[in-house]
């Protein structure tokens, strides 16, 4: 005749395992070939390189600020440099991706923050921080000195010597160092044409 299984001990009971918390983005980063995001101590939680593309970089980017972008329509853009056929925005003009060919895409910051998630370049400075000293120290070939005052744009961060589309300038992460020493923008992948018509 079979026994009546005994219930179970409190050793025996079965445990709910704790679910790991996912880290929370404090920091976006863009290098001149891939965004990475950073907690607040600083340690990476993902990244996307340029060369995965527009939908890869639009939904990295979705995922660590945590909201969706406005699309605007070709149609409404006006930009007289660039055959821009979208746009992504997130907090009207603080970061966007315009595709555009030839260059695939381009990620603009504009803004020292947005959600309250710093953005910065890889540079470790963001828009309105002094960047003249990191300028002053860079090689001839990666600023553009339009004005003979030791500011203009600049490659903070070279992937190659020269654009996809044939420019003969350095490539990569770009900034705007303004006359005040402070940065107005970042943008890459692109040359210091970014900046310019």
């Amino acid at each position: 005749m079979p026994q009546p299984s005994a219930a179970p001990t409190q050793s025996e009971a079965v445990s709910t395992p704790t679910p790991t918390p996912v880290p929370v983005v404090s920091n976006i980063v863009m290098s001149g070939s891939q965004i990475a995001s950073e907690d607040k101590s600083g340690q990476p939680v993902a990244t996307v390189d340029f060369a995965q593309g527009t939908d890869a970089a639009v939904a990295f980017l979705t995922a660590a600020l945590g909201t969706a972008p406005a699309q605007i329509p070709a149609s409404d853009i006006v930009e007289p440099c660039n055959n821009i056929t979208a746009r992504y925005s997130w907090g009207g003009n603080a970061l966007v991706l315009d595709v555009w060919e030839p260059a695939g895409f381009v990620v603009t910051m504009r803004e020292p923050r947005f959600n309250d998630i710093a953005l910065q370049s890889s540079g470790r400075f963001a828009v309105g921080d002094n960047a003249q000293a990191f300028f002053d120290a860079l090689p001839p070939e990666q600023t553009y000195d339009d004005h003979n005052d030791a500011t203009g744009p600049f490659v903070y961060d070279v992937v190659a010597a020269s654009a996809p589309w044939d420019e003969d300038n350095p490539y990569g992460g770009v900034a705007f160092l303004q006359p005040s020493g402070l940065v107005g923008a970042i943008a890459a992948p692109d040359t210091v044409r970014a900046f310019y018509c």
